[in-house]
């Protein structure tokens, strides 16, 4: 199910003219998880926050340390380019988003003015991946990157 899900993503992008990078980002992400974020929802509305913060960073957490990394080097055994390089804008989206989700933690309390920071951080982000130029994503940006030192 998510070959056929990755493989939809170029044509729902342009038949509804949104770009590759704003759906693979946010949209993608967001019902690929739903099942965590109703049960994160459902223990939230039982008051049992532990849990609801448990599951969510949990789940960032496990993306984080496994799933990249393993991406990175089952890329690497298939002799396709999948490095961590990211540009300064991915870079500062996700040292705010770090630090957001960090300084909540670090409360140990919580309101619903915390949960309004949060989705306005999340809101924030998205926003700014939807007028994020298309690159493409083919190129490695270590090898471009050396490409245009050189060149000059």
């Amino acid at each position: 199910m998510s070959d056929i899900l990755v493989d939809t993503i170029d044509g729902f992008a342009y038949r509804y003219g949104i770009s590759e990078v704003f759906t693979s980002l946010v949209i993608l992400p967001y019902f690929s998880n739903i099942a965590e974020q109703v049960s994160a929802l459902i223990f939230a509305y039982r008051n049992e926050m532990d849990l609801c913060v448990g599951i969510t960073v949990g789940s960032a957490v496990q993306i984080a340390l496994f799933v990249l990394p393993g991406s990175v080097l089952i890329g690497w055994a298939m002799d396709r380019s999948m490095s961590l390089f990211f540009r300064g804008f991915e870079t500062c989206c996700l040292i705010f988003s770090v630090v957001s989700v960090a300084a909540v933690l670090q409360g140990g309390t919580t309101n619903w003015l915390v949960g309004a920071y949060l989705l306005g951080v999340y809101f924030m982000i998205a926003a700014g991946f939807w007028f994020h130029e298309l690159e493409n994503l083919s190129i490695d940006g270590e090898l471009l990157n050396l490409h245009n030192h050189t060149r000059l």
